[in-house]
């Protein structure tokens, strides 16, 4: 019969062995170890200093028994398992290359990257504190898959006086990326075709793809998505739902003219076709107020939004207004795919906006925003005028699309040598064509950077 010495005793180099206990790591102490064999902490000890003697196990007079950093065997579990052929998964999916958004540069001009030195820290911490000590144990439980009432009410309010967003019912998500992958998964199965702008938003294409769908790019020009070769194609590709950034085209800037506007609405009511409308700046207007959402206008209408932009991305607060109908279905899908969205966040945020501390943050942005908008300006301006540069002047947002007329990836290439990033058009092109554009943003950047990479920009061009 074994002793519990030697259970103790056996139970250790095993760990040792197999790499569960690694060098340098604490071992339970010697009455913790009684407890747990059930018997007296001499034998415990016993056993701990004969791992000792050993060279598994190490201690001083005033430190706890460690693992020694020198165990008496250079093979174990671990190092067996790591030299062993990689396993062979196979993927249904294939990963496509993505820029990582880890990657940092001196310099970047995202073209939607807020300046986060401008949010309000100490503000925002006492309103998630205040909203924390106030809160109820219940709101922070499961079961708020659509979102809180308290912050759905906020939202809708928020959306209405800024939007003119009536009749609507509303689900707060993890971000605009996941309200897009519900409404696909809800609406789009595999071989469905979605018709996208031809230069746009890649992650969306990534989605939609993911999903099995079949993505059909439009052309966009200087009055947005070009709805005449949008309604040839309908029928001809049999397509099932329409992805659009109507107002600050991503990446182009430029906004559904009216006449598109009504195109584009007569076309989903007559072929029964969703428009899935990602409105992702809404906030930064300069040159008066924006249209309403294409939303508003059609009940085929299913409008997603971020607040990325004004809080911060890592905030992953989203939301959807749709159709009565449809929201029950997308709320089964978020049940499956995320259960719901974090509840204090969602709490901080109905609190900030009901304050009104939220909009007057949002006004300061706004302001501060188009100071570098102007800035940005006026440096292409003296830019052009050794340069054959062109540029469209959007009505807000947070960049300009800027024509160099020559090679833009070979012109970011550059730039990213010194430490500067700029997005160019061939990342943003559904086809993958090298283009002559660069989406310039100057949200996220200050005048002083902003004099740094026109300087940056005007050594790289040709």
């Amino acid at each position: 019969m074994v002793s519990k010495q030697q259970k103790i005793y056996s139970h250790f180099v095993n760990q040792i062995k197999e790499g569960v206990l690694q060098s340098g790591e604490v071992l339970p102490s010697t009455r913790d170890l009684a407890k747990l064999f059930k018997c007296h902490r001499f034998t415990a000890m016993t056993a701990l200093q004969t791992l000792v003697a050993e060279g598994w196990v190490e201690n001083s007079e005033k430190t706890r028994y460690r693992v020694s950093e020198k165990v008496p065997v250079t093979t174990s579990k671990t190092a067996q398992l790591n030299s062993k052929k990689s396993a062979q998964f196979k993927i249904v999916r294939p990963k496509p290359e993505i820029f990582t958004e880890r990657e940092r540069f001196r310099l970047e001009f995202w073209g939607g990257q807020p300046d986060l030195r401008l949010f309000p820290k100490d503000e925002f911490r006492r309103i998630l504190s205040a909203t924390l000590e106030k809160t109820k144990p219940d709101l922070l439980n499961y079961g708020h898959i659509d979102g809180l009432d308290s912050a759905k009410k906020e939202i809708a309010g928020y959306l209405r006086r800024t939007r003119n967003l009536l009749d609507k019912e509303f689900i707060i998500t993890n971000g605009s990326q996941e309200a897009l992958h519900l409404i696909a998964q809800t609406l789009i199965k595999p071989g469905d075709a979605i018709a996208v702008e031809a230069k746009g938003y890649p992650p969306a294409w990534r989605l939609f793809e993911s999903l099995g769908a079949k993505i059909i790019p439009i052309e966009v020009d200087q009055e947005g998505l070009v709805t005449d070769q949008l309604e040839k194609l309908i029928s001809l590709k049999k397509i099932k739902m329409i992805y659009t950034t109507p107002l600050h085209q991503y990446p182009t800037t430029v906004s559904l003219s009216p006449r598109r506007r009504q195109a584009l609405i007569q076309l989903c009511e007559k072929y029964l076709i969703p428009i899935l409308e990602d409105d992702y700046d809404y906030e930064f207007h300069y040159s008066g107020p924006p249209p309403a959402p294409l939303s508003q206008e059609t009940v085929y209408g299913i409008y997603i939004c971020s607040f990325s932009k004004v809080l911060f991305p890592g905030a992953r607060l989203g939301v959807i207004a749709c159709d009565e109908q449809l929201k029950e279905h997308l709320i089964y899908q978020k049940y499956l795919v995320s259960r719901q969205t974090d509840c204090l966040s969602q709490l901080a945020l109905a609190a900030w906006l009901k304050d009104g501390g939220f909009e007057k943050h949002l006004r300061r942005m706004r302001r501060t925003y188009e100071k570098r908008f102007l800035h940005l300006q006026d440096h292409l301006l003296t830019l052009q005028k050794k340069n054959d540069l062109s540029w469209h002047v959007p009505t807000g947002g947070m960049s300009i699309w800027v024509n160099l007329n020559q090679d833009s990836s070979k012109v970011a290439h550059r730039a990213k040598k010194q430490g500067v990033f700029f997005q160019d058009e061939k990342g943003m092109d559904y086809r993958g064509k090298t283009g002559t554009h660069l989406r310039i943003g100057f949200a996220g950047v200050n005048e002083s950077e902003i004099d740094q990479g026109m300087q940056t920009l005007a050594e790289c061009l040709d």
